[in-house]
C-alpha cells in the first residue's frame, strides 16, 4: 500500500528512532535531485521538472556481543517536483553482521542491480543505462526484471577474501500479500573483486513462474581508473526468455577530473536476437560542477536512436518524468540538474 509522504510520519520515526538512541547509533541521511528537461520523442517534446530517485533515509545500528552488529534502513522516495512519495518504498530491511559476513531481510536491490549502479556514468540522469538494461515482462504482479528491488528478499554478502566477495539473494514470493505456492521465486548471485581503482564483477538473477516466461540475466560489469582524473567503465548483459527473446546490452562510458569539474561520456547498444529491427544505440554527453562534496550541478545531452521497430527512452531509469518512446522514433532529452545530498 503507498503513503503519501508527510511531515507528521516523518517526525513519528524520527521520534521513535530517537527513543532508541541510547542503545543505537542512529542517523539521518538523504538526497535531493531535481533536473529541468527537454525531452523529444520524435513526434512531440517538451519540457519538465523532475524528480529522480530524491529519497529521505533513516539508519540504526547496535554494537552486540561477540563482535556482532544488528543494523536497519527505511528510505523513500521523495517527489519534490510533485509534493508526495511513497513511505519505504527504497531500500528497507533489518540485519545482521559480524565476521562470518552479512545477513538482510526486507526490499532491497539485488547483486546484478549492484554492478550496474557501479558503473553507469549517468545513474539516475538521462542516459542510464537502465533505458536498456530493464524489462518489462507483461506481467500485472511482476512488471520490470533486472535493475530492480525483490520484495520479501532474504539476502547474503561474504567478506572480502583476497579482495573477492560473493552474494546471493533470494525471495520466495517476489510481489505483495501471501502465497502458499511460492510460484514467483526469484535468485539473484554475484561475485565481485575490488580493490582502489578497480572493479570486476559478474552476477546470474533469474525470475520464475511469471505468466509462462522465466526471465534469467547475465551481467558483467567493470570499472578501471587511470590515475587520479580519468576513470572507464563497461557493462555487458544478456537476457533470455523474456518477451522477444533473447537480448544483448553492452557498451562502455568514462569520466575525466578537471579540477571542480567531471566530464562524462558512455554509448551503449542493445540488440534483440531473435526479433529483427528491434535494436538501439544510447549515446550521452554531459559534465558536473561540484561545488563541495555534498552539492553537484550538471548538464547533460542524450539520444536513444531507436531501429524501426524499437522504442527505448533517453529518459527513463531512476526519474521521475520520462517521454514514452514511439516505434522507429529517436528519443532525446536535454537535462540541467542539481543534486543535493545529506
Amino acid at each position: 500500500m503507498k503513503y503519501a509522504i508527510t511531515s507528521g510520519v516523518a517526525a513519528a520515526v524520527i521520534l521513535a528512532l530517537s527513543a532508541q538512541a541510547q542503545a543505537a547509533d542512529v542517523s539521518i541521511y538523504g538526497r535531493v535531485h531535481l533536473s529541468l528537461d527537454q525531452l523529444d520523442n520524435g513526434v512531440d517534446s517538451g519540457t519538465n521538472v523532475s524528480s529522480n530517485s530524491s529519497r529521505l533515509g533513516f539508519r540504526a545500528s547496535t554494537k552486540l556481543e561477540d563482535g556482532l552488529e544488528a543494523f536497519v534502513q527505511l528510505e523513500q522516495t521523495i517527489r519534490f517536483d510533485e509534493g508526495s512519495g511513497q513511505f519505504a518504498d527504497r531500500d528497507s530491511y533489518v540485519g545482521l553482521r559480524g565476521e562470518f559476513g552479512t545477513l538482510k531481510v526486507g526490499q532491497f536491490d539485488t547483486p546484478l542491480k549492484a554492478i550496474r549502479s557501479k558503473v553507469d556514468q549517468f545513474g539516475d540522469r538521462i542516459g542510464d543505462i537502465r533505458n536498456l538494461t530493464r524489462i518489462n515482462t507483461g506481467s500485472n504482479n511482476i512488471g520490470n526484471v533486472f535493475d530492480e528491488r525483490f520484495k520479501n528478499g532474504v539476502a547474503y554478502e561474504s567478506p572480502q577474501f583476497n579482495n573477492i566477495s560473493w552474494a546471493l539473494h533470494y525471495t520466495p514470493h517476489n510481489t505483495t500479500g501471501s502465497t502458499t505456492d511460492n510460484v514467483r521465486e526469484s535468485y539473484s548471485t554475484s561475485l565481485t573483486y575490488e580493490v582502489k581503482g578497480l572493479y570486476l564483477a559478474a552476477a546470474y538473477e533469474s525470475f520464475e513462474g511469471i505468466e509462462g516466461i522465466d526471465p534469467k540475466a547475465i551481467r558483467l560489469g567493470a570499472y578501471y581508473d587511470i590515475g587520479a582524473q580519468l576513470r572507464v567503465s563497461a557493462l555487458y548483459q544478456n537476457a533470455s526468455d523474456i518477451p522477444g527473446g533473447d537480448r544483448d546490452v553492452y557498451g562502455a562510458g568514462a569520466s575525466y577530473k578537471l579540477n571542480k569539474y567531471v566530464l562524462r561520456a558512455q554509448l551503449y547498444q542493445v540488440s534483440d536476437n531473435d526479433t529483427p529491427d528491434t535494436g538501439a544505440t544510447l549515446a550521452v554527453v554531459g559534465v558536473d560542477r561540484n561545488l563541495g562534496k555534498d552539492l553537484t550541478l550538471y548538464a547533460a545531452y542524450g539520444i536513444t536512436s531507436n531501429d524501426e521497430a524499437a522504442l527505448y527512452s533517453i529518459s527513463g531509469g531512476g526519474r521521475g518524468t520520462t517521454a514514452p518512446a514511439i516505434a522507429g522514433e529517436n528519443n532525446t532529452g536535454l537535462s540541467l540538474g542539481i543534486i543535493y545530498s545529506f
